[in-house]
């Protein structure tokens, strides 16, 4: 062994156990060893000296190999456990066995002592690289169930939200030619508004599509966040929503430390978070706004977007990061936007919160870790 092994001995007759020692000395085995004879010692020693292996005589005072066994393994189940005992049956033995203990060894024959000790920890270290192994693949399994859930409804949707749209504009062109062939009406300007409507979403189901694509696969050096650059990219892309103009916007940036983030991702969560305040802004209030404040600290950023828009009901709020779920039926996206939010959020492993109440707002927090190197 090119490691000290800790052994623990369970023997309350102490030349028993010198003898235990004397004969794992002469093989070459590198070790420390300890004895206890109670149960009370037995147990503290196992916390205290944490034994890579224990060597247990079946009877104590008051105490025996089968009880101590089973404390052994509530605390150390991938561990081995030897007996080492006088004479016994070969029914105790095969019970012990059962019950657990790796091997048994009689102190008339203590010369398999060693090579059972190195047969029990290379078995059990065996067994510990195959549960890490077995716990990885089923790990690996449930990510690949989810995936490909996601996959099947990510397929179905998608095409969904793609062939609408592009079915809106077949049927709006082919009005279009009667309307064109007959020219009897005036309705040409107004096909043509739904048709730009359609593109519109087509156009938002595909560019959310690549940001899907782009926060599964991309990796991003992280980098130091100008928010205020930050936000004015995210207020100037979406001044041509229907209703940026009447909102009010607020952005107020603490001091603090540098922050580091992916460019890419923080972008991408200030956005589509904006987006979603102006989108569902009410109209019948006399002030709406969306409110932005960030906090920095060594750790984290803390972002909070705030906005007394048309708020959404409690009912849905457990399904809101939902892939392809609606909240609302003001909404004419794809579904996708608060999902990729929450995958983003997840993979810079951040934090989200959402608080909202119908006809009243919502308020989004963003806690995401300081990547600074």
């Amino acid at each position: 062994m090119d490691t000290q092994l800790k052994i623990l001995i369970l023997e309350d007759v102490e030349e028993d156990a010198m003898l235990i020692k004397r004969v794992l000395q002469k093989t070459g085995i590198q070790f420390v060893s300890h004895r206890v004879d109670t149960k009370k010692e037995f147990i503290k020693a196992i916390d205290s000296f944490q034994p890579d292996i224990v060597l247990s005589d079946h009877a104590l005072p008051q105490f025996n190999s089968s009880e101590a066994l089973k404390i052994f393994k509530e605390r150390s189940s991938m561990l081995p456990f030897i007996l080492v005992t006088g004479a016994v049956s070969e029914e105790f033995a095969v019970t012990c066995l059962h019950q657990g203990a790796d091997d048994y060894i009689l102190k008339s024959n203590l010369a398999r002592l060693p090579s059972a000790i190195l047969n029990a920890i290379n078995k059990k270290k065996a067994e510990r690289e195959r549960a890490i192994a077995n716990n990885s693949l089923m790990i690996q399994n449930q990510e690949l169930k989810k995936l490909n859930q996601e996959l099947d409804r990510f397929v179905y949707s998608t095409s969904h939200n793609l062939r609408a749209p592009l079915l809106s504009v077949l049927g709006l062109v082919r009005l279009s030619r009667q309307e064109f062939q007959n020219k009897t009406s005036d309705e040409l300007p107004q096909y043509f508004d739904m048709m730009e409507k359609s593109i519109i979403q087509l156009d938002v189901t595909l560019r959310q599509i690549i940001d899907y694509s782009k926060n599964a696969r991309l990796e991003e050096e992280p980098a130091e966040i100008n928010f205020e650059d930050l936000l004015n990219v995210a207020f100037d892309y979406m001044k041509y929503i229907n209703g940026a103009t009447a909102i009010k916007q607020s952005v107020k940036i603490h001091d603090g430390p540098a922050f580091y983030s992916g460019k890419m991702r923080m972008g991408f969560l200030l956005q589509n978070l904006i987006s979603n305040s102006i989108k569902y802004y009410d109209a019948s209030k006399e002030k709406p706004f969306v409110n932005i404040e960030v906090f920095k600290n060594e750790n984290d950023v803390k972002i909070i977007v705030e906005d007394n828009g048309i708020g959404i009901s409690r009912k849905y709020q457990d399904h809101i990061f939902d892939m392809f779920y609606r909240a609302t039926e003001r909404s004419d996206g794809s579904g996708l936007g608060l999902y990729i939010v929450k995958e983003t959020v997840d993979r810079m492993g951040g934090s989200i919160q959402l608080n909202s109440e119908k006809n009243k707002g919502t308020s989004v927090i963003l806690t995401i870790p300081n990547a600074r190197k």
